[in-house]
């Protein structure tokens, strides 16, 4: 295979992966500020650009303060570093268990309001 083909193909492997991290659980809980949107949005676009360190910093910062699909993304970098991105990415015990319960933290698409949990329910307790 001539070195553009695979250099091709890696982008598409990374692009794919993205998009399987972002489309997951398309209704992940977020912050409520316009502060949190912007700060997930500056982290994509790091993400976007390849800059795997600057977007997972900041992907793990937005999952310390509750974010829960900035919790599902940093959690998949830092499983998948070595051998997507080419680089391992760190994280301590106490915070890959807050990020896994707040991965857990997405609305029910149940119609019946009596199957939904409580305002805030499952995310709330995810954040303690």
């Amino acid at each position: 295979m001539n070195r553009k083909l695979i250099a091709a193909a890696r982008r598409l492997t990374r692009s794919l992966t993205v998009l399987g991290l972002c489309a997951g659980p398309a209704l992940a809980q977020s912050l409520p500020t316009p502060e949190g949107d912007s700060a997930f949005e500056a982290a994509m676009q790091a993400y976007e650009r390849n800059h795997w360190q600057a977007a997972y910093a900041a992907f793990a910062a937005l999952a310390d303060a509750g974010h829960a699909e900035s919790a599902r993304i940093a959690m998949q970098m830092w499983r998948h570093g070595p051998t997507l991105y080419g680089i391992p990415f760190v994280a301590e015990p106490r915070q890959m268990e807050s990020w896994s319960r707040l991965r857990n933290c997405t609305p029910t698409l149940s119609a019946d309001p009596r199957k939904r949990p409580p305002e805030g329910g499952l995310c709330m307790s995810a954040r303690s």
